[in-house]
């Protein structure tokens, strides 16, 4: 072969090696991306679990429920609240194994939530992993679960995690009477496109900062957070809502009413009215106005958890359910039901969708 064609032959093949290369280096670049996209835990799991083995042995592992959820698995849920209780209580050191976790739902993502600002604040370290299963795991990505889990946080008055239009969880110790138009203005975008006035939510979350204060315990009043976590649902045009306060709860609160208070001997003035006397049998009645009517023999004004009963009632509010103490309200359905272990504390979950009451927004 001659040194030219060879010198040619040379640099048509030098030219289709790189081609090659480009072609290879594309296909990586582009696998690559395919890669980090769908693996979107990749990069918090190297964060948040690759010292685990030496992260754990000084902790002391609490292993979340497989079915994650106050509103379909109440009593274990509540158990393991209870558990993170004990611990915090005792300064102990935790790590919450979440690997085998195969239902995880928001109020699940807002008790991790305020659980962890609760440890953190009082400087107790908190710790834990990733479901495996991929979904659940994006989904407390996308809370800023871990995104706050490995900072330093302070004791403060309020928190504000994530976006308003999107996953939201706040927590404070005071009423904020502003807070129920901010949400009543985004969720209403969210479901009907534009801004609708929705009263009944607004009323809804008041009555919830409110109720925190009026049964806590004396010397805790203002010192809980409350926790509201508003979520998007932008495909199916609802917004659910979960709220939560770690006071001590109605019936324990009840307890604490001194002699000159209306409220004082309740359970004496409301035994004629009961069957079983079970606090699910209270609940209701309590939910119904009626024993507001039986103890004070004042007409029931529409405050607290009856206003928000009342609210379902005239369909401003969708899907309620309720925690207090050791029953369970599924008011949806109408079953009140007791449950072994006691929360501490308030749980309440509703809806708003576009088969709500609304009005138009008015400047």
């Amino acid at each position: 072969m001659k040194l030219k064609n060879i010198l040619s032959y040379s640099r048509h093949f030098q030219a289709a090696l790189q081609r090659r290369a480009e072609k290879n280096k594309a296909r990586f670049k582009k696998y690559k991306k395919s890669k980090n996209k769908h693996n979107i835990i990749y990069r918090y799991r190297t964060s948040a679990e690759i010292s685990f083995d030496g992260i754990v042995k000084s902790m002391e592992i609490v292993t979340a429920p497989i079915e994650f959820s106050l509103v379909t698995n109440p009593a274990s849920v509540v158990q393991f609240i209870n558990k993170l209780e004990e611990h915090y209580l005792a300064r102990t050191k935790v790590f919450i194994d979440l690997k085998n976790v195969e239902k995880l739902d928001y109020s699940a993502v807002t008790i991790l939530l305020s659980v962890m600002f609760s440890f953190k604040a009082r400087k107790i370290r908190f710790n834990g992993n990733f479901p495996n299963n991929k979904l659940l795991a994006k989904r407390l990505i996308d809370s800023d679960f871990f995104k706050y889990l490995g900072r330093q946080i302070s004791e403060k008055l309020e928190y504000k995690v994530g976006k308003s239009n999107q996953i939201f969880t706040m927590g404070n110790k005071e009423v904020n009477s502003e807070l129920g138009e901010l949400v009543m203005y985004e969720a209403s975008k969210t479901i009907w496109g534009h801004p609708r006035s929705c009263k009944g939510l607004q009323r809804t979350i008041l009555e919830l900062m409110q109720n925190t204060n009026n049964h806590a315990a004396v010397k805790q009043k203002g010192e809980e957070h409350w926790w509201l976590s508003v979520n998007h649902d932008k495909v199916n045009k609802k917004v659910s809502f979960i709220f939560i306060d770690y006071g001590i709860g109605i019936f324990e609160s009840l307890k604490y009413k001194p002699k000159t208070n209306q409220w004082f001997g309740w359970l004496d003035k409301l035994k004629t009215h009961l069957i079983h006397g079970g606090n699910d049998e209270i609940f209701k009645l309590l939910l119904n106005g009626q024993m507001h009517l039986t103890v004070t023999g004042q007409p029931y004004r529409g405050k607290g958890l009856p206003g928000i009963k009342e609210v379902f009632d005239r369909n401003q509010i969708s899907e309620l359910k309720i925690i207090s103490n050791n029953v369970y309200a599924d008011v949806v359905n109408g079953n009140y039901t007791t449950i072994k272990s006691e929360f501490n504390g308030t749980f309440v979950h509703w809806e708003l969708n576009e088969n709500n009451v609304s009005a138009a927004w008015i400047n």
